[in-house]
């Protein structure tokens, strides 16, 4: 049985809890009516600082897709010539160059390379079987000289250019390929297969260098990857600028007569003659 006195805590008690207020929500929980879900997003971005009427602006990003892709194209390109130790070529433009550099052939050899790329993707909105797939009459472009000639240089103002015309083009030397290539060589963030698809898929490759150093000797790794990243290329109608101090005879004799006749496939040559344009300290 409970006592008078008990029944009587027990009143005060219940009494007590009835009368006492209710905690204050918190302002950023408060209860929103589910009816009214927008209103609740925009309440929620004015209390942290935004203004939803601005919400549809993008001031940090461009409208135009095109705009956007070039962007990214660019970025592409100078961030490969970074990786391959060749940042300050980023400056190199076509304008520049003397005749002795080809400039107006390499201009030709972009332009016309981009001009069957547009005309290749619009086939692809094309039903499959009324596509008109083409390819560039002139694939390889190889720029041959001597050491110090301004091959590089050419070849990356034609590079800057193609992605002015709208391609994705990209550097590597010949050498810092095949290395990448090799277990644990890759640069950070990278493997050996998405080196491979950066090289292989890119609308505009600068190879510069081709079998540089490589004394007329060539492993199995060189030739391999050599001729799969070449042979892919050619196949996917894809355009690749070499830029090399050897002759057609010296290349075969590292890459062999086979791989050496897919070089020169579709292939025009830029004879780049002169003396060392670095201006060298003679001893």
């Amino acid at each position: 049985m409970t006592s008078p006195e008990q029944s009587a805590d027990e009143g005060r008690n219940e009494e007590m809890s009835l009368t006492m207020p209710a905690p204050a929500i918190p302002e950023g929980r408060k209860v929103v009516r589910a009816s009214d879900p927008v209103a609740a997003v925009a309440e929620m971005l004015r209390r942290r600082g935004l203004d939803p009427a601005r919400a549809a602006l993008t001031e940090d990003r461009s409208d135009s897709t095109d705009e956007y892709q070039h962007e990214v194209f660019r970025q592409a390109w100078v961030n490969s010539l970074a990786l391959s130790g060749h940042g300050d070529y980023s400056r190199y433009r076509l304008p520049a160059l003397d005749e002795q550099q080809f400039p107006d052939h390499l201009r030709r050899y972009v332009e016309e390379f981009a001009k069957t790329r547009r005309h290749n993707r619009d086939q692809l909105k094309v039903p499959e079987a009324q596509r008109n797939i083409v390819r560039p009459s002139i694939q390889h472009l190889v720029a041959h000289g001597s050491v110090g000639s301004g091959k590089t240089v050419a070849a990356a103002a034609a590079g800057a250019f193609a992605v002015e015309c709208g391609l994705m083009a990209r550097f590597v030397s010949h050498s810092m390929y095949l290395s990448w290539l090799q277990p644990n060589n890759a640069p950070a963030g990278l493997t050996p297969v998405s080196v491979r698809e950066r090289y292989e898929r890119c609308d505009l490759l600068i190879l510069d260098d081709l079998c540089n150093e490589m004394d007329e000797y060539a492993t199995n790794h060189v030739r391999t990857h050599t001729s799969n990243l070449i042979t892919a290329r050619l196949n996917s109608g894809r355009a690749t600028l070499f830029t090399t101090n050897l002759s057609f005879d010296q290349v075969a004799a590292v890459l062999g007569d086979r791989l050496a006749s897919r070089v020169g496939q579709r292939a025009a040559v830029l004879r780049m003659v002169g003396s060392d344009r670095r201006k060298p300290q003679m001893w």
